[in-house]
């Protein structure tokens, strides 16, 4: 895949220890300039300018992206994943969609029922598994 100026790319890198490699980053990073074997690409949370081989560059494909798609709105009785992530750590709860709540002023909830147990949870926080 050709990289060209523009283009956004995420690129890859790693955490080595002692122990060999332990962690993986990527930066998402749109192409500001190339070169034979490297580029110039700038991050998109700032406008930090960094070098990086192309072989550590990994083209997104934006043009087979549609921006105008929406995320499935939730139905009652869907079986819904509600994700949310406080504070570094993430929580998962998967269940059944059995109450949307709606109280002027407050954000909108919905209650998931999970085996023998419910609970509330952001409707936001909500995608449709089945």
């Amino acid at each position: 895949m050709t990289i060209t100026e523009g283009d956004l790319v995420v690129v890859v890198g790693q955490t080595i220890s002692k122990d060999g490699p332990t962690e993986r980053h990527t930066v998402l990073s749109t192409v500001v300039a190339v070169g034979k074997r490297d580029v110039f690409v700038q991050r998109r949370t700032s406008s930090r300018i960094f070098s990086a081989p192309k072989s550590r560059c990994v083209k997104v494909p934006t043009d087979k992206a549609s921006a105008g798609d929406t995320v499935l709105e939730p139905k009652l009785g869907n079986l819904v994943l509600s994700m949310t992530d406080r504070f570094g750590k993430s929580d998962r709860k998967l269940g059944v969609l059995v109450e949307i709540i709606d109280i002027p002023g407050d954000y909108l909830m919905a209650k998931i029922l999970m085996g023998e147990k419910s609970e509330s949870v952001l409707f936001k926080s909500l995608i449709v598994v089945e």
